[in-house]
């Protein structure tokens, strides 16, 4: 099979882009969009970190026949709500015409370049990873940022010996992911080159290349799952102790309320759900390390 390389036409190469390159002009180009979709995500996020404290104040406000701090939570959610269902229906709008707009110019230009059809395919394929990490993984790494430093702040307000503890489980937890990371992005370029034959496999190979070719893409999903799994496994242990010293912690306080009791643990497991996002997180941006080597 003839490399792409070899057809391109003469000249000097392309400058190499990186994927923070690649994310920062997919982004400036749609900026106005993106930025309000961010606005939204940001106040969106606010809103769902004040959620623990204000139960917790409508807790104890009902242990006392005080209604004000319940009136207080239910507007709080009611608000992140219609902010989360408008912001959902604002994205899919946004990101959906980046993409056409994207592919289009992508397809243009590598068919200019005399890229094999099957390779563009695959190419046009790869390149909606982009538009998904905008729009899903940033997101999500947003809220993840939000989650552990918003909680951390929160605990601070209550105890800061459990602050000194989810500090403590950062280092190890960061490790694992910085491991996770380069084990992945060798399993992503495997995955990657099968993608890019996939259309000359079906046209020309024969039933056992067709067969081994899936084979190898099943392989590599498996693998992926393996490794995410072994480093969320591993996290969940360190989780599982903090979770034992904040309670031990926190219902050691003299004169502890019960509201406050609960959003200690509303804004723990805010903090767990933030570090448990990190591995997707760390395999779709390696992902896409790879990919816009190839784009």
């Amino acid at each position: 099979m003839e490399s792409p390389t070899a057809i391109l036409p003469d000249g000097p190469p392309p400058p190499q882009s990186t994927v923070f390159g690649e994310l920062f002009g997919l982004v400036h180009q749609n900026r106005w969009p993106v930025i309000l979709a961010y606005v939204l995500l940001v106040v969106e996020n606010l809103l769902r970190l004040a959620q623990p404290f204000l139960l917790g104040q409508a807790v104890n406000g009902l242990l006392t026949s005080s209604y004000l701090g319940l009136w207080w939570f239910l507007a709080g959610h009611a608000g992140h709500m219609f902010v989360q269902f408008a912001r959902q229906m604002y994205d899919t709008r946004v990101y959906s015409r980046m993409y056409a707009k994207r592919v289009t110019n992508l397809v243009c230009n590598q068919r200019e370049a005399n890229i094999p059809t099957s390779r563009v395919a695959a190419r046009a394929s790869l390149s909606r990873q982009f538009i998904t990490f905008v729009e899903q993984q940033v997101p999500k790494l947003v809220s993840s940022l939000f989650s552990c430093v918003g909680a951390i702040a929160m605990l601070f307000y209550y105890d800061w010996r459990i602050v000194i503890a989810c500090l403590v489980i950062a280092l190890p937890v960061f490790v694992l992911n910085y491991i996770y990371s380069h084990s992945v992005k060798g399993v992503s370029r495997v995955l990657h080159d099968r993608w890019e034959d996939e259309v000359e496999i079906i046209e020309k190979a024969s039933d056992e290349e067709v067969a081994a070719h899936y084979n190898g893409m099943t392989n590599c999903w498996v693998k992926m799952s393996d490794l995410e799994a072994r480093t969320t496994g591993l996290t969940e242990f360190f989780v599982m102790g903090l979770m034992a010293f904040a309670l031990l912690t926190i219902c050691r306080i003299p004169g502890i309320l019960a509201g406050d009791i609960f959003a200690v643990f509303r804004y723990l497991m805010m903090f767990v759900m933030g570090i448990d996002t990190i591995p997707r997180l760390v395999e779709q941006f390696a992902r896409l390390k790879d990919i816009v080597q190839r784009l």
